[in-house]
């Protein structure tokens, strides 16, 4: 697992925050918040998550309330594509892969103008990833 100093730093900074207002130093806020930070930097140092910031996010938000060019990418997985014209009931693994590979060639015309992501590696990478936000 590879975390900045940044990072970290932000992480014991919350957690001292936390603790130093918290009379009791092991309530369940407490803790649940600073699992939830740690396991958005475990998501965060994925591979796909390089790969969804360098490839998607010019035309992609990751919150789900907003958009750009595309419809954001959070919470896609195992859902319904938000664009009309595409032929997949649900974004699962194969279909994710068959999208991210070929765009154009699933919905011609569509706005999604990249060529597709030729590696399969680097494909599972972001739909790991996608399945995680």
């Amino acid at each position: 697992m590879h975390f900045t100093i940044k990072t970290l730093t932000v992480v014991l900074c919350t957690f001292i925050s936390l603790t130093a207002c918290d009379q009791n130093k092991n309530t369940p806020s407490s803790q649940g918040i600073i699992s939830s930070s740690l396991q958005a930097l475990q998501r965060d140092s994925q591979p796909g998550a390089a790969l969804v910031k360098k490839k998607c996010i010019s035309c992609h938000y990751l919150n789900r309330h907003l958009t750009k060019v595309g419809p954001s990418l959070k919470g896609i997985f195992g859902h319904a594509p938000s664009i009309s014209g595409v032929p997949f009931a649900i974004w699962n693994e194969k279909t994710l892969d068959q999208w991210l590979a070929n765009p154009t060639g699933i919905k011609p015309n569509t706005l999604m103008a990249m060529p597709g992501i030729k590696s399969k590696k680097q494909r599972k990478a972001i739909i790991d990833y996608l399945k995680q936000i």
